[in-house]
């Protein structure tokens, strides 16, 4: 999800291709993702509703599937200002919980009320300002994990234990982003050709788990 987080998951071509049919789906009938994380931005509903209504209106002339992700405070009326648009709903962070003494936690069931369709999960920040564990949908290696070369090995890690239990039927709901923590808010860039690599990897660690298919179809 990812989710602004990084591109959506992608690959130029399926690492073995059995038939052009195939290619043709994989490549033409996988929707790309835009997604927007607005992290604790901005200062007031006035300016998140401004900003929610240039994006919704830009959004018209896109193909592809866009994902906006607001504090909390602001998501009811980011959503009526999506209304209409090409922008769907999403909410920052949510627990696993749907009700109880949880305080300041906010459950699936209470986004899902005000109109999020979608939940960023597993960020980077959430990790590591906040303690939380590793959960689904966004990955990334730190700065020292990206200089030892160890990118594929921390994703592929962190997949392990974001997916486990997720079947293929679910996975039809899951998105993935590659996000690495050492270009967040650094200066730093992490180019296209080192992201698709990644990706291509991420692809293939789905295929091996799950089947092609599968991971053709993941975003």
């Amino acid at each position: 999800g990812m989710f602004a987080r990084s591109p959506a998951l992608r690959t130029t071509a399926a690492k073995s291709v059995r038939s052009s049919s195939v290619a043709t789906w994989s490549m033409a009938e996988r929707r790309p993702v835009i997604a927007g994380n607005w992290k604790m931005n901005p200062e007031t509903v006035d300016d998140a509703m401004k900003l929610a209504e240039a994006i919704a209106e830009k959004s018209k002339t896109s193909s592809a599937q866009v994902v906006i992700c607001t504090p909390h405070p602001f998501l009811y009326r980011a959503g009526k200002a999506f209304e209409g648009s090409n922008v769907e709903l999403g909410a920052q962070s949510i627990f696993y919980q749907e009700k109880g003494a949880f305080t300041g936690a906010v459950s699936t069931c209470m986004i899902k009320s005000v109109g999020a369709k979608h939940c960023l999960s597993g960020h980077s920040e959430r990790r590591v300002i906040f303690n939380n564990d590793d959960t689904a949908a966004l990955i990334g290696e730190s700065k020292d994990e990206y200089d030892a070369k160890l990118n594929t090995a921390v994703c592929s890690n962190q997949l392990s234990k974001d997916l486990k239990g997720v079947t293929k039927e679910e996975m039809k709901r899951v998105t993935i982003a590659y996000e690495p923590v050492w270009a967040i808010g650094t200066g730093l860039t992490c180019d296209a050709k080192a992201a698709q690599e990644v990706h291509t990897y991420i692809r293939s660690w789905i295929a091996k788990m799950y089947d092609q298919e599968t991971a053709d179809a993941t975003r």
